[in-house]
């Protein structure tokens, strides 16, 4: 009996271990192994960090060839410190690794269609999407561009061995926390991830279009209601780049109506709300006499922050500011002469072609009269859980087909394969001394276009669009085209030298905040995604007063005026009958001051009469009872209308009988905001910053902000300013700093949301360059990394 009581004893044991380790399901939900994720010697434990943690430590390895020094200062910022370029691009693998090395991994998983492995069968049409549009087969286009450059490649051969030296020194106790909780383990880094972290920020920055739905929308409304309702530019916008140009006249129409309506078909596209601003004034309109520059991208707020704040100096130069995890370099910062920024430029360099298969297989298609072999390339995909899953993915002369059903061929910038080194991009950038060193340094950018802005303390300011950007026929692009022609495809790339640029305006000023690029005699036509409210605003204020300062910068970027609700409510208020404009909400909106402040309830009454407005006017879109995919009218389009039109055949409502007009609209649509009473803005916006595995305890929740898409502050729920930065430059750069996260990665750290409090309430870190270690005047702790034979 003793025996069988051992043996039961055992089993019980061995069935606990094998429970505790191995990942178990609560319903379909999975999680991790708890006996490994709670054991006290390597488990979750083992992540807590204090003060007590940062102490000096040395490291050898043969990839440097001189001594580095790495300061961490008192805000968890690392100076590096290196004799030359490619053993600083190494430091800057490692300290990336170091602190963000969950968020490297899982950024690069997400494009590459990689997610299934880690977070199991959930994930799987996500990434089958993912290699649908072609990002694993970019990445590889890339590399194999990249590795045209060998000389240049060494600095992210550097980058990539500083990461896998983190890496290889870890031990299953050291993992950050998410790999402990999700139960798997870091993997080699490779320069192929780096590709991936671009073609990541392409997809969220170029990855937008409406080609199917504006393809719908002109077969259903006609060309002449279609140019009402999707008008192909915004007659109030002040461009990027203010200029004259010669018109060109050889532009004509590839333009088709489709003999049916085109189902949607399902493609992850970027977010709405992801912008960006900047602006530099010379020394004329300063206050120091120096150019002052300020930047904010505006992204996908998360945890940790998909920026980090660094520092690097080599015998050549001394620079700081912040980089994308995964890619080496400075992406917007300064060093001792200059300061730089980007936001996004917004055009469509996404473009779908229909197929006309010749077989029923669809292996073979029709292209100039010729008959064509797709190329099949057989996806697998490693699911957790689940084991190998296969998908067959069509590539033709236009790109891949996204799904099987549709026959549309995507052509997408993002696919072709690198023709100069970008990846030097950010890192010859932070070198530079003068304009015309930047200008050749950011030649090599490729893709996402983006509006690079510049000031130096020699007393010059510019912004050039830089990318690679199509040559387009006239109207090329705004719907789908036709496939069995390669004279339908782009016809090259626009000429650098002839992409919108300014240098030392006249004005005193340049500025971007994602409108069009240029005015509408620019020769080459150009269609996208372009925000009509947030460059005016900073047009206007920046030709507000004729000195301008740090302080005003703040406040402008902090700016939560809409010119979007100054405009409506101007022509809508009026149009109250005598009952509707004595009521407390109209009068309230009378006296409101168009700001979207956190505690405003004006704004969210606002917002929801114009957003019925808005849906009652655009009724033809809103209740089109053919289910077929459209795109929303732009809001400026029913702001412009209602300024110029006090009658319009859109005003009237399809489903009466009568016709109605503007003021029937208006009144009507007063209505609807009365009842209920709405919380404050803050309430209704709910902003939220999401650990990238969504878990709420990992997440910041309690977040009381304003503004809105169409302020310079565009705080969304998810989306907002990641990054501020304004840089006065001089004898010493004078430069402040702030974004919503930390600079670790780990939840257990003091320094994970740190500066969280400081983004909220619109205030910034003092941003020291530090050229000399001596320089930084508290440190927590430094690496030194020294060679080993």
């Amino acid at each position: 009996m003793r025996k069988i009581l051992g043996l039961i004893t055992l089993l019980i044991g061995l069935f606990f271990v094998y429970v505790l380790n191995t990942q178990q399901k609560i319903g379909d939900k999975p999680i991790p192994p708890l006996g490994k994720l709670l054991n006290p010697y390597s488990g979750v434990w083992q992540n807590s960090e204090d003060s007590s943690d940062y102490e000096d430590f040395n490291l050898k390895c043969t990839h440097v060839k001189e001594e580095v020094k790495i300061i961490f200062d008192d805000r968890m910022v690392p100076h590096i410190y290196a004799q030359n370029l490619q053993d600083a691009m190494f430091a800057q693998g490692y300290v990336e690794a170091y602190h963000r090395l969950f968020q490297m991994d899982i950024s690069t998983r997400s494009p590459d269609g990689r997610l299934s492995e880690i977070l199991g069968e959930n994930l799987l049409d996500y990434d089958k999407k993912q290699r649908r549009l072609g990002l694993s087969y970019a990445a590889d286009n890339a590399v194999k561009g990249w590795n045209k450059f060998p000389e240049e490649l060494k600095n992210v051969d550097a980058y990539s061995a500083g990461v896998n030296h983190f890496i290889s020194n870890l031990k299953p106790k050291d993992y950050p926390m998410e790999y402990k909780l999700l139960d798997f383990e870091p993997s080699e880094w490779t320069n192929r991830h780096c590709a991936l972290l671009l073609k990541a920020m392409t997809q969220t920055l170029a990855g937008y279009e409406e080609d199917i739905e504006m393809s719908n929308a002109l077969k259903l409304f006609g060309e002449e209601d279609f140019q009402i309702i999707y008008p192909d530019r915004n007659p109030k916008d002040i461009p990027v780049i203010q200029g004259s140009y010669p018109k060109n006249s050889t532009l004509t129409s590839d333009q088709i109506i489709p003999n049916s309506f085109i189902s949607s078909i399902q493609r992850p596209r970027s977010p709405e709300g992801v912008g960006s601003n900047n602006w530099a004034i010379s020394g004329r309109k300063s206050a120091t006499g120096k150019p002052i520059l300020a930047n904010d991208p505006h992204l996908s707020l998360s945890l940790p922050s998909v920026w980090y704040e660094i520092a690097i100096t080599t015998p050549n130069f001394s620079a700081q500011g912040v980089t994308l995890l995964g890619m080496p370099g400075i992406m917007i910062g300064f060093n001792e002469n200059i300061a730089w920024g980007e936001t996004n430029v917004g055009h469509d360099v996404m473009d779908y072609h229909t197929i006309k298969w010749a077989n029923q297989e669809k292996t073979k298609y029709y292209l100039d009269s010729n008959l064509v072999e797709a190329k099949l390339k057989i996806e697998s995909y490693e699911v957790k859980g689940l084991g190998t899953v296969y998908d067959t993915v069509r590539y033709t002369y236009w790109g891949p087909i996204v799904e099987d059903e549709s026959n549309l061929a995507l052509r997408w910038i993002a696919h072709d394969p690198s023709p100069t080194p970008d990846f030097m991009t950010f890192i010859n950038g932070m070198t530079c001394e003068n304009y015309d060193e930047y200008l050749a340094a950011t030649a090599t950018f490729h893709a996402p276009a983006q509006n690079f802005i510049y000031a130096d303390n020699k007393g010059e300011i510019g912004l050039r669009i830089n990318g690679n950007l199509p040559i387009k026929d006239y109207k090329q692009g705004v719907g789908i085209s036709s496939g069995d022609s390669k004279a339908n495809g782009w016809k090259g790339i626009i000429p650098r030298d002839k992409t919108p640029q300014d240098r030392n305006p006249e004005r005193g000023f340049v500025t971007s905040c994602n409108q069009y690029s240029a005015g509408p005699d620019y020769p080459y036509y150009y269609n996208g995604n372009f925000e009509p409210y947030r460059g005016r605003m900073a047009n206007r204020l920046l030709e507000a007063k004729d000195t301008l300062d740090i302080d005003y910068f703040k406040a402008m970027q902090n700016s939560t005026y809409s010119i979007l609700a100054e405009e409506a409510l101007g022509v809508m208020l009026p149009l109250l009958d005598s009952l509707s404009i004595a009521h407390p909400h109209a009068k309230g909106l009378l006296q409101w001051d168009r700001n979207y402040t956190a505690n405003s309830t004006d704004a969210v009454r606002f917002d929801r009469w114009f957003k019925h407005f808005h849906e009652m006017l655009w009724d033809e879109v809103y209740t089109d009872k053919t289910g077929i995919s459209l795109p929303e009218p732009d809001m400026w389009v029913t702001v412009n209308m209602i300024q110029l039109n006090a009658s319009n055949k859109f005003y009237d409502v399809l489903s009466t009988p009568e016709v109605e007009n503007l003021s029937y609209l208006v009144n009507r649509s007063f209505k609807y905001m009365l009842d209920p009473d709405p919380a404050p803005l803050s309430q209704v916006k709910n902003a939220q910053i999401l650990h990238l595995t969504r878990l709420p305890a990992f997440s910041e929740t309690d977040l009381a902000l304003g503004g809105t898409k169409y302020s310079l502050n565009a705080m969304q729920q998810t989306f907002g300013p990641s990054w501020r930065m304004i840089v006065a430059l001089g004898d010493t750069p004078e430069a402040y700093g702030t974004y919503p996260g930390g600079q670790s990665g780990n939840p257990a750290s003091p320094f994970y949301k740190n500066r969280i409090s400081t983004w909220a309430n619109g205030e910034y870190d003092r941003l020291v360059l530090a050229p000399k270690a001596k320089d930084i005047s508290k440190s927590l702790f430094t690496v030194t990394i020294n060679h080993e034979e």
